[in-house]
């Protein structure tokens, strides 16, 4: 390398124009570090190959999903050894294996100072590995999901198992800095890896915007009683799959426990995150008050689902229930700003006593300041919402307490009475600007580069640039 090149490769198999969570901490990242200065060449999949320059300070790299590379890139790249199987779970072989190509072209072409990978896929970890050693890269590792340390994922066979075990400890032992996205996951590396792991450790939560920084614009009825959900729904086929379904399901269950043990997935109560509960406690809070049937609307913005309107027909609330379908993340966030009450919800692991992942739209519900119903198991995600004081809560499948708090709530609205008091100076330490100067800080001190207060000029940048070659 020519010296510190204030460069970043950024690996990444989520980005912008996704709206997935893990696409949008990665664009929250990369606008943080130009921002600040630095140049990113992002590394990351798209529906075709494709070759962005940006502007001097950003390059986008993109990988068709049937592996092929943008014509800019030479022919002649290494490949990941044929005979060697990437670790998994979810390896995504074909889009891992042509990254890893595109990464030898990039890092001869930019020089980086830094390679910084996200997982998952934990495979793109494997090949940042390999990577930062045979070019010497300082290695940077964020962990957005437990691999085998603290998540028992379901692996084919014993030896796909041991594959991730020895991938990951490889990983953990050559990254110089490994970035986590919550304090009990930290936890359980630096107990399962020893204290030696934990000053290159580092939990960076994800962030909220305020609603004045978020460029969309949601209008609501004011006259209704507005309960909206945001992103993803788990647990709609169990909830209401027909009976032969359901034994089919707990048959194909336990035939593959007897053949390849038991799973993390036998585990997992996905019903939580099921909105039969939810919509269950929503009817029987209808029939109990006639104004708040009048008044109530819950709206799921995400994926619709004709098992929504199936479940709003069965407990005759169809007037009250709304499916936006995929909107964008600033009208999500926007939703959870206007809305009088925001739901959130969490799979169950049988047999935790301590749930350590913590959904990503967590935050931005708690930057709203308004109250959300947590339907949540012990862990940290339910912590977060009581230190926020914007938490009201109940168990995942109790219906008679879910409707209790919405009538709660709903009678607090009518009555102008305030419905909680939130907790700003908890909540303002996941605002974006503290997230993004937490990144910024960890890979300067990474590379060894001088902090600024004042970031320098895209223009003295890229002069910067020219004169180290």
């Amino acid at each position: 390398m020519n010296g510190l090149s204030r460069t970043v490769l950024y690996l990444t198999r989520y980005y912008i124009p996704t709206a997935t969570a893990a696409g949008i901490r990665a664009d929250r990242f990369v606008k943080a570090l130009t921002n600040s200065g630095v140049r990113v060449i992002v590394a990351t999949i798209g529906a075709d190959p494709e070759y962005q320059e940006i502007s001097g300070l950003l390059t986008i790299c993109r990988i068709a999903r049937d592996g092929r590379l943008p014509g800019r890139l030479p022919d002649n790249l290494p490949v990941w050894p044929r005979l060697e199987p990437l670790p998994g779970p979810h390896a995504d072989p074909i889009c891992t294996r042509a990254l890893y190509r595109a990464c030898h072209g990039l890092i001869r072409q930019y020089q980086p100072d830094i390679l910084f990978a996200t997982g998952l896929p934990f495979s793109l970890l494997a090949a940042a590995q390999r990577l930062a050693k045979m070019y010497g890269l300082k290695l940077a590792l964020e962990f957005r999901d437990a691999w085998t340390v603290g998540k028992d994922w379901p692996y084919p066979s014993a030896f796909h198992r041991r594959l991730a075990r020895k991938w990951e400890d490889r990983c953990i032992t050559h990254a110089e800095l490994i970035i986590t996205e919550t304090d009990h996951q930290k936890k359980i590396l630096d107990d399962h890896y020893g204290c030696e792991i934990s000053p290159r450790t580092l939990t960076i939560r994800h962030s909220f915007e305020r609603a004045e920084e978020i460029d969309s614009d949601v209008r609501l009825n004011p006259d209704e009683f507005t309960i909206v959900y945001t992103g993803q729904l788990r647990g709609l086929d169990i909830t209401e799959s027909p009976a032969l379904t359901k034994v089919t399901k707990v048959i194909s269950r336990m035939i593959r426990r007897v053949l390849l043990g038991a799973t993390f997935c036998d585990q997992l109560r996905l019903d939580w995150m099921s909105p039969d509960y939810l919509m269950a406690g929503l009817a029987r809070a209808v029939s109990k008050n006639q104004q708040f049937a009048h008044k109530v609307r819950l709206i799921f913005a995400g994926q619709k689902f004709p098992e929504i309107d199936h479940l709003a027909r069965k407990y005759n609330i169809t007037g009250n229930v709304t499916q936006l379908g995929p909107v964008s993340p600033p009208y999500a966030q926007q939703l959870a700003h206007l809305a009088d009450v925001r739901v959130l919800t969490l799979y169950g692991i049988n047999n935790l006593d301590y749930h350590w992942c913590v959904p990503g739209k967590t935050y931005a519900y708690m930057g709203s300041g308004k109250p959300i119903l947590a339907l949540l198991p012990t862990g940290e995600a339910r912590d977060l919402v009581t230190g926020a004081g914007t938490g009201v809560f109940a168990k995942p499948d109790d219906i008679p307490e879910i409707a209790r708090q919405l009538l709660v709530l709903f009678q607090r609205r009518i009555t102008n009475q305030p419905a909680l008091e939130p907790d700003w100076s908890f909540i303002n330490q996941f605002h974006l600007p503290v997230q993004q100067r937490q990144f910024v800080q960890a890979l300067a001190k990474l590379a060894g580069w001088p902090l600024q207060s004042t970031p320098p000029s895209e223009t003295e940048v890229i002069s910067r640039l020219h004169k180290l070659g």
